[in-house]
Parts: C-alpha cells; sequence; structure tokens
C-alpha cells in the first residue's frame, strides 16, 4: 500500500464526473487499498478517487470509532437508489482542509454498488454518520463539492473568503 497525493479545491479532477469502472483486476484493488491508507493517515472517515486525482467511481469509507478496530467499505459505480428525510449537520472534506460548513442531506437512503468482485450490494443507511458519508464521497464522484450544497450567500462568503486566503493544501 502507499499513501496517495490528495487533491484540493479547485483542482479540476474534483470538478468532473468519474469514469465508470468496467474492469474489477489487480489495479482497482491496490487503488482501494492506497486510499485507504491515505483516508486513515489524513484520519477522514471517506475518500473518492477523484480526490487522489482519479477520475474513477470508486470511494472509501469507514465510520468505525478511533479506538475500535477498522470497518472499511469499498464501494465502486455506487449510486443511491433511493433515499428519504433531511437532516443538517456538519461536514468537512480531505480537499478542503479546516473547512467545515453544515449541510442539507438525506436521512435515509438506500445505495446500490460493486464490492472489489465485481458482485452487486446493497447498503441501507439512515441518520448517521455513514449515511452522510455515502452521499458526500458520491457527490465528489459526481463532480459535486460539498460547498455546492451550501445556500448561495454561504457559498459566495466561501468563494470570497478562499480568494483572500488561496491555498487549501497546507491548511
Amino acid at each position: 500500500m502507499a499513501k496517495l497525493r490528495l487533491k484540493y479545491y479547485p483542482e479540476q479532477v474534483l470538478l468532473q464526473k468519474a469514469k465508470k469502472v468496467t474492469t474489477f483486476d489487480s489495479s482497482v484493488r491496490k487503488l482501494a487499498n492506497d486510499m485507504l491508507e491515505t483516508m486513515y493517515d489524513e484520519n477522514g472517515v471517506g475518500l473518492a478517487a477523484p480526490q487522489v486525482g482519479v477520475s474513477k467511481r470508486i470511494m472509501v469509507i469507514d465510520v468505525s470509532g478511533e479506538d475500535d478496530p477498522n470497518e472499511p467499505i469499498v464501494f465502486i459505480n455506487p449510486q443511491i437508489v433511493e433515499k428519504d428525510g433531511s437532516l443538517v449537520g456538519l461536514e468537512g472534506c480531505l480537499s478542503f482542509p479546516g473547512v467545515f460548513f453544515e449541510v442539507r442531506r438525506a436521512n435515509r437512503i438506500l445505495v446500490k454498488y460493486q464490492n472489489l468482485a465485481g458482485k452487486d450490494v446493497k447498503l441501507q443507511a439512515e441518520g448517521d454518520l455513514l449515511c452522510r458519508a455515502i452521499q458526500h464521497e458520491i457527490d465528489h464522484l459526481d463532480g459535486v463539492l460539498f460547498v455546492d450544497r451550501l445556500s448561495r450567500l454561504k457559498r459566495e462568503l466561501f468563494k470570497r473568503w478562499f480568494k483572500k486566503h488561496g491555498n487549501l493544501e497546507h491548511g
């Protein structure tokens, strides 16, 4: 496994829709493992392939607690097939170090994805960190950033702040 270099806003790869994975080979497994190592090293709970410069529909999530054993989930070609309700919660993002916003997300989702073997899997999440993380990372795969989910006023304030402070790479 190897730690990958994170991409930071406004790098172009973060703003583009990622490509579907069609081949489930060792390169996909290696990328997923490297993404997990990177996510753990950065103390994140989720990471999408575009965040490490790879335009593929792969994301990894682990919402286990700091003192608990790791419980990573690798999602390939994920899509939300059902969603219900809404909940506002604080979010951060490894591509926006030190930036946090309250974001409205669905309270319950059913996500369909493929695992590393290419097998179809369905997972339901409701009102918890996993539910929020899945939605956040799928947004990354679609070229949507969490700041895009803000009200127009908050988004404009962020853009002004970013213009003034610039480089997010060092937090």
